[in-house]
């Protein structure tokens, strides 16, 4: 098995296309730092969304970890009722429309997989299932991700706990 690099992208590059979508992205929780970042994304105007750091329960990559199911921000959700600062993949990217499903990893969400439009539309009951069986393959890739990967993924393995952990109630 080489580098899942190629194989995220092309999970991406998929799933933009399948759903009409103008936006994929996948979103890591790093355990060390305890923060979320885009690291994949297909359909990207710019490179702003490197730039977004979030901690879970902020955003919409946030949410999703947090509470582990969907978030789903299409036409039947009024805009005005949200603050986009708090949003900034919104922000960054020009989304409309967006659906955002948990990929997990051993029972833990770890991960967040998204689509986006630059237009207001809905999604369908298919595409979000499309989306959470993409976002399921991610996870078992993932879990079986190659030593060449480890700098990669790394920071999705939880630390082990030791002496000192508990110690300090971590």
């Amino acid at each position: 098995m080489g580098s899942l690099q190629p194989e995220i992208e092309k999970h991406l590059e998929g799933i933009r296309l399948l759903s009409s979508s103008d936006f994929a992205g996948f979103a890591i929780l790093d355990h060390q730092e305890y923060i979320i970042r885009w690291k994949y994304v297909s359909g990207n105007r710019n490179e702003r969304y490197k730039r977004i750091r979030l901690r879970p329960g902020k955003g919409i990559a946030g949410q999703v970890i947090k509470h582990g199911r969907p978030v789903i921000f299409d036409s039947q959700y009024d805009k005005r009722l949200i603050d986009l600062r708090e949003y900034p993949i919104l922000l960054a990217e020009s989304l409309e429309a967006v659906a955002a499903v948990p990929v997990t990893l051993k029972h833990a969400v770890t991960g967040v997989l998204m689509i986006g439009s630059r237009i207001l539309r809905d999604f369908d009951k298919q595409t979000i299932e499309l989306l959470e069986s993409i976002a399921e393959q991610l996870g078992s890739m993932i879990q079986n991700y190659n030593s060449n990967d480890r700098e990669i993924f790394q920071s999705l393995r939880k630390p082990k706990s030791n002496k000192t952990n508990r110690k300090l109630g971590g």
